[in-house]
């Protein structure tokens, strides 16, 4: 068991006066949880046998000076009624701490989010009232071995993951001495449409209704199952062998599916086997989608808020299970389908809703809050493509960077590989019932 002792925690401000101005949060930002997504990087300790500063002094004084551009994340959440927020940026700061383990890093075997990684993520108490909590905490964690890990949290309806990875990459650039932003943030948020009131949104948008459920259960049943956490490794030429797969007889001239798609396909046809589906039962795949660059315009480079809107394909188990291909058609389509109309439509359907609160995601913390979204269904997080590998501050890039937490009963990330070598490791969350038989299926024929 991996023992945590909290040592101290200083408040940390933005170093120069910022503006004190009140945000208003778009109603993409709004459906996010409140709660704090939990990333943690994991350091090995050759890489600090040689550093002369004390790491926790170089976060602390870093942060000071990057929470200067990135000034939201220093403010507080403010209630603004009807289920939504605004950003009180108030310079109240955000909160580091330094804790020390007479554990050792090979003791959190191979990462695998589990109660034990949960203790290098900072502790945020949700029962206080929202606008004392701050929106980014920080844990630097000593090991017995020399190594550190630090657990990041930053509450999700203030930024996406992109917006996060940008934040922490420039911080490491500050804490090496290079004080160099990767962008610079773009804080009016006013640009991400703001939606019509009165508009009547134009598609059936099924992934801001309820989910479908397990034929012949209720929703209440499920949320009551034990659930389990494993980390799964796919090598590039496991990969590889998924997008063959997936890509076998399809016409030369479409487009080839891809890595995502070949590996969120098979995660969900191995689930769907696993909880012993009914072909007709139906199961839907969320999918976060950035949409950057899927308005028209495109949003500012920098912009800092959450630009993901979810797209959520629903098809029978047995379409499912024709082949990978197949899958694959469903997922592709439903990316496609997420472009500029769709998510002012959805942006509009939010917007007319005098209460929020229902639209919410589920909590990162409490799998018996929000809405639910479990058996039958699945949820695969991309982060490829994102800077996590790039958060060196000073003792070299991290070994490990993941998520501390899984939220619900078919949450998953696919994340790249620490190597860079076309590898993914994926943390992903199932009824113990399940995971032994989905562990067999997912790696059958690869």
């Amino acid at each position: 068991m991996v023992m945590v002792s909290i040592m101290r925690t200083c408040t940390v401000t933005p170093n120069e006066q910022t503006p004190n101005v009140k945000l208003w949060l778009s109603e993409c930002d709004q459906i996010k949880p409140y709660t704090h997504a939990p990333t943690f990087y994991i350091y090995l300790p050759q890489n600090l046998d040689n550093y002369s500063s004390s790491p926790f002094e170089t976060l602390k004084s870093s942060l000071s000076h990057v929470l200067v551009p990135y000034y939201p994340l220093a403010g507080r959440l403010n209630s603004i009624g009807g289920g939504r927020f605004e950003l009180n940026c108030n310079g109240m700061g955000a909160e580091i701490i330094e804790a020390e383990s007479e554990s050792e890093i090979k003791d959190l075997g191979d990462f695998c989010p589990t109660p034990e990684t949960k203790k290098l993520f900072p502790f945020v108490d949700y029962t206080k009232d929202i606008s004392e909590a701050p929106l980014l905490l920080v844990q630097l964690t000593r090991f017995k071995c020399g190594g550190i890990s630090i657990g990041v949290a930053i509450s999700h309806i203030v930024v996406d993951g992109k917006g996060a990875l940008g934040f922490i990459s420039s911080w490491a650039n500050f804490a090496r001495g290079e004080n160099k932003l990767v962008v610079e943030p773009y804080h009016d948020r006013t640009v991400f449409y703001k939606g019509d009131p009165l508009a009547k949104p134009r598609f059936d948008h099924h992934e801001l209704k309820a989910s479908p459920t397990l034929i012949g259960h209720e929703d209440a049943e499920e949320r009551k199952k034990e659930c389990t956490n494993t980390m799964l490794k796919l090598s590039k030429t496991q990969v590889n062998k998924l997008k063959d797969l997936a890509n076998q007889g399809r016409d030369v001239t479409s487009r080839p599916y891809s890595r995502y798609e070949a590996i969120s396909a098979h995660i969900w046809r191995c689930a769907s086997k696993a909880r012993k589906l009914q072909n007709v039962q139906l199961t839907s795949l969320r999918i976060p989608v950035d949409c950057r660059n899927r308005f028209k315009p495109s949003l500012p480079p920098g912009y800092y808020g959450n630009a993901i809107m979810v797209t959520s394909p629903i098809a029978q188990v047995g379409k499912l299970l024709l082949g990978l291909g197949d899958a694959c058609s469903i997922i592709s389509q439903g990316a496609k389908n997420c472009n500029d109309d769709y998510i002012k439509s959805a942006t509009d359907f939010l917007a007319s809703q005098e209460d929020l609160t229902q639209w919410r995601t589920g909590f990162h913390t409490d799998s018996k809050k929000g809405r639910f979204i479990g058996n039958p269904n699945i949820t695969v997080t991309s982060w490829y493509g994102l800077p996590i590998y790039d958060a060196d501050f000073g003792w070299g890039k991290p070994i490990f960077m993941g998520p501390a937490g899984l939220g619900f009963d078919g949450k998953s990330f696919v994340i790249p590989g620490s190597d860079e070598d076309g590898s993914f490791v994926i943390p992903i969350r199932l009824q113990v019932t399940h995971m032994d038989d989905f562990q067999k299926l997912f790696y059958e024929g690869i």
